[in-house]
């Protein structure tokens, strides 16, 4: 049903020719120090780096160019050049108590950059290898719920703002955009095909390079081998450098215009935010001091560490979702839509006496929702004050309405002063982004003994005790 809403929301966008927001408030944390790391790598080469274009939010980039980045002393040279701004800007961050963020134009890029992050960390040259694990830091939490480290300018956007194409093709920057501000007194798909013939990832166009670029490398190539002066060479690197600025500056100012649009005061603030800045604080200084203690960064995880982030990574899901019911007034409408909130009428409230002093209090609600995802035994919580918890004892569909019965575990006091009526929102329990440590050691407990799944040693086979029936599918269904 969540889905729904995105529908109407993109042909709401496709009606009026231009995107629609879907929400009040600011999805992510925007770092005022920002850094706009733009990189293009020269086709059939995922793994290089033609040209970067690095700078700070409402600042001109600084670029650097190399001719050919197939040659690994310019590719390097290239890499040493970027170190130092990351070094600086980490020892910022760190000294000031708060985290990096770096801002890519797509996740194509983002995945680029991630995939740089780990080639680096092996390579034989000391400095090379300090710049991969610095970018491992944002590559590792990109895929993070929740994460502010690394920011796709086109995921950013999206979750502000729905238009009239599909998804995929909102991966485009510049097409991204162009529904966003379209130009006044022209069709929006026409604009928008113009805005397409711009690059807005890590590669160039197909015809670009086989037209143009492609042949000045080869003359650059050429000069090179035949031992020409350093003049002639140079002239080469200009011209080069000077075709694949017209590619690189466009993709960089386009990512400065997605911050602008999402720093714009129209967005009101998010109380969800402040957390996870705090916790992305805590996580860059953890990365960092074990990177200052001289723990190397593997190129896989053993299965006792991956078993450790999948749990990290559940858990900043749950808080990340819990945070955003509470505070995020578009996340609390979608989850009402899709059955993830329980939004009801007190319909009644039964007190039971168990001894002197001592009251159990059993609410009754009825609730319009026709997708509600519950199960008895479930624990819910007000998302709003009073902070009540509830225990789900009975769920029964009567008509348009369902009724639901369930124990008051916290609030009693609350529960006693409530009048009947009222409305009231249950979700997930409060976000608790310190509880990370107590779920890793009983994971750590239970992977002291290594099951035989992960092992080299299979189980010996037992032996079936019983008789085995003579119509194993009957007997399997017979079951359900």
């Amino acid at each position: 049903m969540a889905d729904l809403v995105d529908v109407v929301a993109r042909l709401r966008a496709l009606q009026r020719g231009q995107a629609v927001p879907i929400v009040s408030q600011r999805q992510l944390v925007i770092q005022p120090h920002a850094r706009i790391l733009t990189l293009l790598a020269m086709a059939g080469e995922d793994t290089s780096v033609h040209a970067a274009a690095l700078g700070g939010f409402g600042h001109a980039p600084e670029i650097n160019v190399v001719a050919d980045p197939r040659r690994r002393d310019d590719q390097y040279a290239l890499l040493r050049w970027l170190l130092p701004f990351f070094e600086e800007y980490y020892a910022e961050c760190r000294a000031g108590g708060t985290f990096p963020q770096i801002w890519v134009s797509s996740a194509g890029a983002l995945g680029h950059l991630d995939t740089l992050a780990d080639r680096l960390r092996f390579t034989d040259e000391d400095d090379i290898k300090r710049l991969g694990t610095l970018w491992t830091y944002a590559g590792e939490r990109s895929p993070v719920a929740g994460q502010q480290a690394l920011i796709a300018a086109t995921t950013a956007l999206r979750a502000h703002y729905a238009t009239g194409q599909q998804e995929g093709e909102d991966e485009h920057l510049g097409s991204l955009l162009t529904w966003i501000e379209p130009p006044a007194g022209r069709d929006i798909f026409a604009a928008i095909a113009t805005a397409e013939g711009q690059p807005m990832a890590v590669k160039t166009d197909p015809r670009f390079d086989r037209t143009t670029l492609q042949p000045a490398i080869e003359d650059y190539n050429r000069a090179r081998s035949a031992g020409e002066p350093e003049s002639i060479l140079a002239f080469h690197h200009a011209r080069i450098q000077q075709m694949v600025e017209s590619v690189i500056r466009p993709i960089y100012a386009a990512t400065q215009r997605a911050i602008s649009l999402l720093t714009a005061a129209r967005w009101q603030p998010n109380p969800t935010l402040d957390a996870l800045a705090d916790q992305e604080a805590r996580e860059f200084e953890r990365f960092m001091a074990a990177r200052d203690a001289g723990f190397l960064l593997p190129y896989r995880d053993r299965p006792k560490a991956a078993a450790m982030k999948i749990v990290a990574r559940e858990r900043a899901e749950s808080n990340t979702e819990a945070g955003l019911l509470r505070h995020d007034h578009a996340a609390r409408e979608k989850g009402v839509v899709n059955g993830s909130v329980l939004r009801a009428q007190v319909a009644d409230i039964r007190e039971q006496k168990i001894r002197p002093r001592l009251f159990e209090y059993d609410f009754v609600l009825s609730s319009h929702q026709d997708s509600l995802h519950l199960r008895t035994g479930d624990e819910l919580w007000t998302l709003d004050g009073p902070k009540i918890s509830l225990r789900i004892d009975a769920v029964e569909r009567r008509g348009p309405f369902t009724w639901v019965t369930g124990r008051v575990l916290q609030g009693k006091n609350a529960v006693k002063r409530m009048t009947l009526g009222g409305i009231l929102d249950f979700g997930p329990d409060a976000p608790n982004w310190q509880g990370i440590g107590n779920e890793l050691r009983q994971m750590s407990v239970r992977l002291t003994n290594e099951s035989w799944t992960h092992g080299d040693t299979t189980p010996t086979a037992t032996p079936v005790n019983g008789p085995v029936p003579a119509d194993l599918l009957a007997a399997v269904e017979s079951l359900t």
